[in-house]
């Protein structure tokens, strides 16, 4: 298991706040989204490589956003060593261009994650707005053990499908990936668009578990008030 976590949003209803820095019990976004995932991974039985080579060796975590911002984000998480950093290419050029920055970032490690063993065939994907992005993966984590083979799981709340909060098989969606660079449908592309040849179940979670962060209504009804001070002006 593997995991790709998307922090590149332009934050425009936030007057251009950074979603990744809200901080909420004292951690950001970010930092609560990367344990949420880390958790996950461990509870597939996958246990984290500890790595001798420096910030980000042996990650099994892709972080997708501005890097420099990204960076100062997600100090605090317990698995900060082994996260690697990327972004888009352009950057802010959507989700589906941030879901493939984070395969190729994590494939051009060479992990055991990405081969073809039983155990590793699958990418976490989290939005990192989602404040409650921990619980959901664990409850997909749940959901995927009664999937067959070669299938992903997607979080759906209030009958509302949520493609940022769903665990996919690895090989298909770095196959759909490929078709879109290929065809030049990947830059501001949507992500139900790059996952329609993927085998997907439902996974239907608590009302409003998935609920996002896009207003400042939104950031205050979940108890978000600060954000970092370092991310002033930027």
């Amino acid at each position: 298991m593997i995991a790709v976590i998307l922090a590149g949003g332009m934050s425009r209803r936030l007057g251009g706040v950074p979603k990744a820095g809200l901080l909420l019990e004292g951690q950001t976004l970010l930092a609560r989204t990367v344990n949420g995932a880390m958790a996950a991974i461990e509870q597939g039985f996958i246990q984290p490589a500890t790595g001798d080579g420096g910030e980000g060796a042996g990650a099994r975590i892709a972080v997708v956003g501005p890097v420099d911002k990204t960076r100062d984000w997600i100090r605090g998480a317990r698995s900060h060593g082994q996260v690697l950093f990327v972004q888009e290419d352009p950057p802010y050029s959507g989700p589906a261009a941030g879901i493939a920055a984070g395969l190729a970032a994590l494939a051009a490690q060479a992990l055991p994650a990405l081969d073809e063993e039983a155990d590793s065939g699958h990418v976490l994907v989290l939005a990192c707005d989602m404040p409650r992005a921990g619980e959901i993966a664990v409850l997909l984590m749940d959901s995927l053990a009664g999937c067959k083979a070669g299938s992903g799981i997607m979080a759906v709340d209030d009958g509302r499908k949520q493609p940022l909060a769903g665990i996919y098989p690895l090989a298909a969606l770095s196959a759909a990936v490929d078709a879109a660079r290929q065809a030049g449908k990947l830059e501001n592309a949507s992500v139900f668009s790059l996952l329609a040849s993927v085998f997907i179940k439902e996974c239907v979670v608590p009302l409003g578990l998935s609920t996002d962060i896009d207003t400042w209504q939104d950031a205050h009804a979940q108890g978000i008030d600060a954000w970092p001070a370092e991310a002033e002006g930027q």
